[in-house]
Parts: structure tokens; C-alpha cells; sequence
């Protein structure tokens, strides 16, 4: 079962004392949507910088320092507010009750670095046996104990003894996780990283290596890489080879043969971000502005690709709010407060505006380009699923997706809300999918989703009810099994509404 966790910075950069950044991790997407220099990169890069942090967490409770990654003055992780220290909290948000009856769990902890370098603990929350939830205040004694089956863990001076394992394997995949600047350079010349991302010579040599080796996972995983990128950007056929310096990519495109600063600043960005998630395959990818120089047809077939080279999930700085609404099961907004300060929030704004988004998602261009029409779906993970499956059928580019939102707008409220369409596309190009939710296969339809088929009906939307429970419900064996890369799971029956373990 995947993790989910938090992140929390207080006093770092823009966050303040009395604003911190909240970052969340857990599967699918999360944005962070706000104007230019308000925070959103900050939020994301400090996984980058706080690297070493994560790595060694349980060795802070014998004064281990650290160095932060990608900087030469620790002092500039402070806020100019108070510069001489911040505090960093590591959550799991998912663990419910310790596996053995003996020892405490940890669930969170928060870590006090200072411009020496120095590590403190301030507080560690834990789990006891019996699920109450306690809070040890200061630094452990220093000691590091074996704990059975929980790994090791902390010493109290109260004797409270607390196992750190979940923790750890969260904080390891956050030191795991690779973050991808906006400014995705593939082509200069020199080897080296860009924080996360490998480029020039050093992106050219990783690529060669895997496609010419000796390993036949590395062919196959360059190879799905080439047909991946084939398939964004409609082109019969891709191969993509180091040039005989060895100092930049040639691209093959339907047999015309270019070099990599040639095709464009789309395609390359596509093929340095894609070849550095294959070769990383990292828990989480943290990225800035993923709709960067590329069209919004796009946009979202690259950011699920992009999805499933990570073992967990994604999260992506952007200013459109359109696609966060599309793509992300969970929303922060950032924005400047003053000079040197930030603010980070849930996306609380549930006014849905659906001419605002067909705008941002530029529907208009579309339709020269030859999009049919619009397909409106459930929720966030629905976007995704339809893109892909859109995508098999070679009709990902004839239509353009949105959400509704959850349940928040199938109903009869939905009216007000299909008139705005109207006034931009004719209601005979615009298709609704939605979730049955039926346990079982006589049980009748829900009176909110009766009514929200009827205000569709009324004005002339085609409406489509799943005949089974939801979309995941479909799922076959063989495509689950390989997604997940284990056997031991099975398809949801017809009404199911979860697997039984």
C-alpha cells in the first residue's frame, strides 16, 4: 500500500513562522497553482535541497548535522524573517495502527535545523498499541534502539521506546523523489545535472547507455520512452540516438532525421523529462510548469505519461487553474503576502466556471485543429483514465476533457452551469460519462444522478451511466496485474466498491 504523507516547512524561504508550506504526497496528482515568484517552486524544490534531511532522519536523535543539497549558505533556507533556523515536519497521514502490540509508532516528527547545520528533534507524535495518539516533546535520549519486527527506533527519558520504520520508508522516498526545474534545457553542451535533470553530454552518455548496453530492460524501457513520445506528438515513428560527438541527441521523426535543438523546444523538453523519469523511476516527481512550450492538447496526455513513470505520484507547479481542476486530486493555492513572504493554502475556490476553463484549455484553437467536441467526466482520476483510453483509440486529440468535480455538481444544480457551455459549444458535441454507483445491478439510479441525466436531456447533452458500479470497475485481471507488477491483485467485481484482502 503506498504511503501517504505531508510535508510541512516552517520559516523556509517565503514560508514564515505563522504560513508554512504544506506539501502532500500520496497517489495521483497535486498542484499548486499562483502567479509568478509567489512560492510554488520553492515548495517543490526544497524536496531537492532538503535531500540529506530525509536520508538520515534516524540519526538526529545523536546530534547527526546536515548539508543541504544544491546550496553553499545554509542561512538562505531561513526566512529573512528569522534567519537563523527552520523547522521541518515529516508526516505519514495513512498508518493506522502499529502491527505489533508492544512498541509506539511514530507518525510524525519535526526537525529544527539551524545555519551551523545542526539538527534538533522538537516533537515526535506517535501511535500507541492501542491507538491513542501521543506526543514526545524534545530530543530522545540519543540512544537508537532495536525494536523486532518495527526496525529501529528511539529511546525516550520516560523509557517510551517508539518505532520509526513507516517513517523512514517515507522520508527515504522523499529523499528518493526527483525534482525537474521549469527551464528544461537539454542541449547545452558540458555533463552535468540541473538539479534533478541530466543535461547535455551528461543526458547523451545515459541515454547511449541504455539504448545501446547490454541489458535488455534498459532497450525495452527506451524504447517504450521513443514510442510514448511517438504517440504525444502524432508522429508514425520516433528513434532517438546519441550523435557520433556524443554531444547531442539525433531524432528520427517519420524517417527525417534532425538534431535535438531542431525539433523544437516541445519535443525536447518531452524527451529530456520522460528519459530522466525512465532512468530515475523516482516514488514522486516534483515538477515546475509542466505545460511549458507545450499546446494545451497536450498538456494533459504529457502529464499522465509523465504520471506513470513515477512508482507513487506527482505533484506540478502551474499557473492554470484549468488543468489543476482536470488533473488533481488535491489543490494549493500560493500567493504573496509581502516582501520575503508567502502564503499556502487548500484550493478552497469551488465556483466552477465552465466557459473560464474551456478558455485556458484554448477549445477554440482546438476545434481548427480538428477536436469534435467535449467530454465531461466524474473527477480528477477520470480525466486521466479517458485521456489514456482516448489515446489507445487514436482519438485523444478530438476531444477535450474536463471534471465535474465529483459529485459536487451531478445533480439538478447543474443547469446554471451546462448554460455557460451553450454559449460556446453547441450541446450535440458535448458528451457526459458518469458513474452508476449502484451496488447492485437492479439497485435504482440515485434521485441526484436521475436529476442531473434530466437537466442534460433537457437541452440536448448525450449522457452516458456506467451499467457498473464506477469506471474502476472495469478493470481487467491482466491490466491490473501488470500496473501493479505483483499477482496477488484481482478485478473488482461488477458493484464492488473495494478489494478484499
Amino acid at each position: 500500500m503506498s504511503t501517504q504523507g505531508k510535508l510541512t516547512l516552517r520559516n523556509y524561504r517565503c514560508f514564515d513562522w505563522n504560513n508554512p508550506a504544506v506539501l502532500e504526497f500520496g497517489d495521483g496528482f497535486t498542484a499548486f497553482v499562483g502567479p509568478n515568484n509567489s512560492g510554488k517552486s520553492t515548495a517543490l524544490r526544497a524536496v531537492y535541497e532538503l535531500r540529506n534531511l530525509f536520508s538520515n532522519l534516524i540519526s538526529y536523535a545523536q546530534n547527526q548535522s546536515f548539508s543541504p543539497q544544491g546550496i553553499t549558505d545554509i542561512a538562505e533556507l531561513s526566512n529573512d524573517s528569522d534567519p537563523t533556523r527552520f523547522q521541518c515536519e515529516i508526516e505519514i497521514t495513512d498508518y493506522q495502527h502499529p502491527r505489533n502490540h508492544t512498541y509506539n509508532v511514530a507518525t510524525a516528527v519535526t526537525l529544527e535545523c539551524r545555519n551551523n547545520g545542526s539538527v534538533s528533534i522538537v516533537k515526535t507524535k506517535a501511535l500507541t498499541p492501542t491507538g491513542e495518539v501521543i506526543q514526545m516533546e524534545g530530543s530522545p535520549q540519543g540512544t537508537i534502539v532495536g525494536l523486532g519486527n518495527e526496525g529501529n527506533g528511539w529511546q525516550y527519558q520516560n523509557q517510551t521506546a517508539i518505532a520509526l520504520s513507516p517513517l523512514i520508508n517515507f522520508a527515504i522516498e522523499l529523499s528518493q523523489s526527483k525534482y525537474f526545474p521549469a527551464f528544461r534545457n537539454a542541449i547545452n553542451e558540458g555533463a552535468g545535472n540541473y538539479y534533478d535533470l541530466p543535461v547535455g553530454t551528461a543526458l547523451v552518455a545515459t541515454w547511449d547507455s541504455w539504448k545501446a548496453g547490454s541489458l535488455r530492460s534498459q532497450k525495452l524501457a527506451i524504447s517504450r520512452v521513443e514510442n510514448e513520445i511517438a504517440e504525444l506528438l502524432g508522429f508514425k515513428t520516433l528513434q532517438i540516438n546519441a550523435d557520433q560527438t556524443g554531444k547531442t541527441l539525433d531524432v528520427i521523426i517519420d524517417g527525417r532525421p534532425q538534431k535535438l535543438y531542431e525539433v523544437g523546444a516541445g519535443v525536447a523538453q518531452l524527451i529530456i523529462v520522460l528519459a530522466a523519469a525512465l532512468v530515475y523511476k523516482p516514488p514522486y516527481i516534483l515538477i515546475d510548469e509542466p505545460e511549458l512550450s507545450l499546446h494545451p492538447a497536450l498538456q494533459l496526455n504529457f502529464l499522465a505519461t509523465l504520471g506513470s513513470y513515477t512508482t507513487k505520484g506527482l505533484l506540478y507547479s502551474t499557473h492554470s487553474i484549468s488543468l489543476a481542476r482536470s488533473t488533481a486530486q488535491r489543490i494549493y493555492a500560493v500567493k504573496k503576502i509581502k516582501n520575503g513572504s508567502s502564503r499556502m493554502h487548500p484550493f478552497g475556490d469551488n465556483a466552477i466556471n465552465f466557459g473560464s476553463w474551456l478558455g485556458e484549455l484554448s477549445y477554440s484553437s482546438r476545434v481548427e485543429l480538428g477536436c469534435e467536441g467535449l467530454l465531461l467526466v466524474e473527477g480528477p482520476t477520470d480525466v486521466l483514465f479517458f485521456q489514456e483510453f482516448l489515446r489507445k483509440i487514436n482519438k485523444d486529440h478530438k476531444y477535450v476533457l474536463m471534471q465535474l468535480g465529483g459529485s459536487s455538481l451531478i445533480n439538478a444544480g447543474v443547469a446554471q452551469h451546462l448554460s455557460e457551455l451553450n454559449r460556446i459549444i453547441e450541446p450535440s458535441k458535448i458528451r457526459v460519462f458518469i458513474d452508476s454507483e449502484k451496488a447492485s445491478a437492479d439497485a435504482p439510479l440515485a434521485e441526484d444522478r436521475v436529476a442531473f441525466v434530466d437537466e442534460c436531456n433537457k437541452i440536448g447533452i448525450q449522457v452516458q451511466v456506467s451499467e457498473r458500479r464506477a469506471t474502476e470497475n472495469y478493470f481487467e485481471r491482466n491490466g491490473i496485474q501488470k500496473a501493479l507488477m505483483s499477482t496477488e491483485y484481482e478485478p473488482l467485481e461488477y458493484y464492488q466498491t473495494r478489494i478484499q484482502f
